[in-house]
Protein backbone atom coordinates (compact mmCIF):
# COMPACT_ATOMS: atom_id res chain seq x y z
CA UNK A 1 0.00 0.00 0.00
CA UNK A 2 1.78 3.60 -1.57
CA UNK A 3 -0.96 5.69 -0.63
CA UNK A 4 -0.49 8.22 2.36
CA UNK A 5 -2.46 7.84 6.20
CA UNK A 6 -5.03 10.06 6.16
CA UNK A 7 -5.82 11.33 9.79
CA UNK A 8 -10.03 11.06 10.94
CA UNK A 9 -12.28 11.89 13.63
CA UNK A 10 -14.61 8.41 14.35
CA UNK A 11 -17.98 10.48 14.14
CA UNK A 12 -21.28 8.34 15.82
CA UNK A 13 -23.46 6.78 12.95
CA UNK A 14 -26.88 5.67 12.66
CA UNK A 15 -25.83 1.65 14.04
CA UNK A 16 -26.63 -0.09 11.41
CA UNK A 17 -23.40 -1.88 10.94
CA UNK A 18 -23.50 -3.36 14.12
CA UNK A 19 -27.01 -4.83 13.30
CA UNK A 20 -25.85 -6.89 11.34
CA UNK A 21 -22.70 -8.27 12.59
CA UNK A 22 -20.75 -5.54 10.66
CA UNK A 23 -20.05 -2.72 13.14
CA UNK A 24 -18.17 0.19 11.27
CA UNK A 25 -15.78 3.78 12.30
CA UNK A 26 -17.96 6.87 10.80
CA UNK A 27 -15.31 9.04 9.15
CA UNK A 28 -16.16 12.67 7.33
CA UNK A 29 -16.56 11.79 3.44
CA UNK A 30 -14.99 15.19 2.83
CA UNK A 31 -11.63 13.30 3.61
CA UNK A 32 -11.63 10.94 1.13
CA UNK A 33 -8.78 11.61 -1.11
CA UNK A 34 -9.35 13.48 -4.34
CA UNK A 35 -5.64 12.64 -5.00
CA UNK A 36 -6.33 9.18 -5.35
CA UNK A 37 -8.95 9.73 -8.18
CA UNK A 38 -10.77 6.41 -6.67
CA UNK A 39 -14.31 5.64 -7.60
CA UNK A 40 -16.79 4.90 -5.04
CA UNK A 41 -17.22 1.36 -4.05
CA UNK A 42 -15.29 -1.37 -1.61
CA UNK A 43 -11.65 -0.98 -1.12
CA UNK A 44 -9.19 -2.94 1.65
CA UNK A 45 -7.25 -1.08 3.92
CA UNK A 46 -5.33 -0.28 7.19
CA UNK A 47 -6.62 1.25 10.22
CA UNK A 48 -4.23 2.72 12.97
CA UNK A 49 -6.01 3.00 16.23
CA UNK A 50 -3.85 3.67 19.35
CA UNK A 51 -0.69 3.00 17.85
CA UNK A 52 -2.33 -0.87 16.85
CA UNK A 53 -2.61 -1.46 13.52
CA UNK A 54 -6.01 -3.40 11.70
CA UNK A 55 -6.83 -4.46 8.70
CA UNK A 56 -10.47 -2.97 7.56
CA UNK A 57 -12.68 -3.10 4.74
CA UNK A 58 -13.41 0.86 3.60
CA UNK A 59 -16.59 1.86 1.80
CA UNK A 60 -16.96 5.17 -0.03
CA UNK A 61 -20.05 6.02 -1.83
CA UNK A 62 -23.95 6.24 -1.16
CA UNK A 63 -25.76 3.71 0.70
CA UNK A 64 -28.21 2.49 -1.45
CA UNK A 65 -29.53 -0.30 0.58
CA UNK A 66 -31.08 2.63 2.39
CA UNK A 67 -32.25 4.52 -0.61
CA UNK A 68 -29.08 7.29 0.19
CA UNK A 69 -27.74 9.31 -2.59
CA UNK A 70 -24.82 10.93 -0.76
CA UNK A 71 -21.50 9.84 -0.34
CA UNK A 72 -20.34 8.26 2.92
CA UNK A 73 -17.26 7.09 4.10
CA UNK A 74 -16.83 4.31 6.60
CA UNK A 75 -14.50 1.25 7.68
CA UNK A 76 -15.74 -2.25 9.21
CA UNK A 77 -12.15 -2.78 11.01
CA UNK A 78 -11.79 -6.80 11.19
CA UNK A 79 -11.11 -8.10 14.66
CA UNK A 80 -11.95 -4.67 16.31
CA UNK A 81 -15.01 -4.34 18.65
CA UNK A 82 -14.25 -1.34 20.87
CA UNK A 83 -16.55 2.07 20.41
CA UNK A 84 -13.87 4.77 20.00
CA UNK A 85 -16.15 7.55 18.94
CA UNK A 86 -14.59 11.44 19.20
CA UNK A 87 -11.40 9.61 18.80
CA UNK A 88 -8.28 10.18 16.47
CA UNK A 89 -7.92 6.62 13.54
CA UNK A 90 -5.48 7.31 10.93
CA UNK A 91 -6.47 4.86 7.52
CA UNK A 92 -4.42 4.00 4.69
CA UNK A 93 -6.41 3.31 1.18
CA UNK A 94 -6.09 -0.47 -0.47
CA UNK A 95 -6.98 -2.31 -3.24
CA UNK A 96 -10.00 -1.78 -4.79
CA UNK A 97 -12.50 -4.86 -3.69
CA UNK A 98 -15.66 -4.04 -5.81
CA UNK A 99 -18.46 -0.80 -7.21
CA UNK A 100 -21.71 0.34 -5.13
CA UNK A 101 -24.21 -2.22 -5.10
CA UNK A 102 -27.62 -2.11 -4.04
CA UNK A 103 -29.60 -4.79 -1.97
CA UNK A 104 -32.92 -5.50 -1.21
CA UNK A 105 -32.29 -6.02 2.29
CA UNK A 106 -29.76 -5.70 5.20
CA UNK A 107 -29.92 -9.39 4.97
CA UNK A 108 -28.03 -9.35 1.60
CA UNK A 109 -26.13 -6.90 2.19
CA UNK A 110 -24.81 -8.69 4.81
CA UNK A 111 -24.13 -11.62 3.16
CA UNK A 112 -21.93 -9.14 0.70
CA UNK A 113 -19.88 -7.86 3.30
CA UNK A 114 -18.98 -11.85 4.97
CA UNK A 115 -17.62 -11.55 0.95
CA UNK A 116 -16.00 -8.75 1.05
CA UNK A 117 -14.21 -9.03 4.43
CA UNK A 118 -12.84 -12.51 3.01
CA UNK A 119 -11.67 -10.39 -0.13
CA UNK A 120 -9.90 -7.65 1.91
CA UNK A 121 -7.83 -10.90 4.58
CA UNK A 122 -6.72 -12.05 1.18
CA UNK A 123 -5.33 -8.91 -0.42
CA UNK A 124 -3.69 -8.19 2.86
CA UNK A 125 -2.72 -10.98 3.81
CA UNK A 126 0.78 -10.87 2.20
CA UNK A 127 1.06 -7.22 2.18
CA UNK A 128 3.48 -5.45 4.86
CA UNK A 129 1.77 -3.59 7.77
Amino acid sequence: MNNPWISATVLRGDQTGRTIDFPSLNLDASLWPEALQAQPGVYASRVRIAGKTYSGALYYGPRLVKKEVHNVLEIHVLDFAEEIYDQTIEFQVGAFVRPPLDFISLAGLREQLAKDVEEVREELLNQPT
